[in-house]
């Protein structure tokens, strides 16, 4: 049997700080797979172990969001 998996379409929209933060947490210490859609850069700081990035119809994995930023911006 696979792991859960949720899948987030901008999470943070709407909420306050501490109810980012207890997301933030929650996410953390879920213990199931998590893909994040999100322009909210702390979050995905807080909560993501790797990034893609989409761009030219191509994904690119990248280990930290500076880097898939970077991609992104120069598409």
């Amino acid at each position: 049997m696979s792991p859960p998996c949720t899948v987030q379409d901008e999470p943070t929209n709407h909420l306050d700080l501490e109810t980012i933060e207890a997301l933030i947490y929650a996410i953390n210490t879920y213990s199931g797979g998590v893909v994040v859609v999100s322009h909210d850069q702390h979050f995905l700081s807080s909560v993501c172990d790797e990034f893609w990035g989409v761009a030219e119809r191509k994904v690119s994995i990248f280990p930290d969001f500076n880097q898939v930023k970077k991609f992104c911006y120069s598409s």
